[in-house]
């Protein structure tokens, strides 16, 4: 059984991540802690295999994720 968590990634302007969720719910996350996502070609590179983000080299896990959210509110 292969899980997944994420079913899509959208970069935004203004380096908004959107994240949909296998669930339905749907995330916007401003603030991302990676230096190297400035560049705009890595920025706009973001995919996902239903677990992690990926913009290149740089990845984030669907937990990463969520605590993020958390400590925005």
């Amino acid at each position: 059984m292969k899980r997944r968590y994420l079913k899509a990634v959208t970069t935004l302007p203004d380096y908004i991540l959107q994240v949909d969720f296998v669930s339905g719910s749907r995330l916007y996350l401003d603030k991302i802690r990676f230096l190297s996502l400035a560049d705009k070609n890595v920025w706009s590179s973001a995919v996902t295999n239903g677990i992690f983000v990926r913009f290149g080299d740089v990845e984030l896990s669907h937990d990463e994720i969520l605590s993020m959210a958390e400590q925005e509110h």
